[in-house]
């Protein structure tokens, strides 16, 4: 199915339009900037869980902000991500992966497997894109090639 359709079918089951933004802005997260990779990561995982346990009942998508996990680590931001999207997959909502990518050719072409790809990836359902450098920019997320 498509995300369109899976957006349609989830909206219609739920009678809701709600999609839920998951930014963990770090200095939000009530943690000292001393903080470590690890304390990080947990606060921040904490912080989307807590809002998913609490609306997974109404949301149409949700939509995890990768910036904010990448700016947790380079050992555990992604790994963070990673359990946000596997707690949201348990309730079968669409994921839309705020990432803005916008490169062209092979750099393209990774962006959209790292998203996409359960193997290597996040398994994202869509993304967010910036088109700006055209359609080479757009077409590896749209088109699978």
């Amino acid at each position: 199915m498509s995300f369109f359709q899976q957006i349609s079918t989830r909206s219609t089951s739920i009678n809701s339009l709600l999609c839920i933004g998951l930014d963990p802005h770090l200095s939000e997260l009530k943690i000292p900037s001393s903080s470590t990779e690890e304390e990080r990561a947990n606060a921040a995982y904490e912080f989307c869980a807590r809002i998913i346990n609490a609306t997974h009942d109404h949301a149409v998508c949700y939509k995890p902000n990768v910036a904010f996990f990448e700016a947790i680590g380079n050992k555990l931001g992604m790994v963070t991500l990673r359990r946000v999207v596997d707690d949201i997959s348990k309730h079968n909502i669409p994921i839309l992966l705020d990432v803005k990518r916008g490169d062209i050719g092979s750099t393209a072409n990774a962006y959209a497997e790292a998203c996409y790809d359960d193997g290597c990836g996040l398994n994202g359902d869509g993304v967010t894109l910036s088109p700006l450098m055209g359609w080479d920019s757009v077409q590896p997320f749209v088109t699978g090639e």
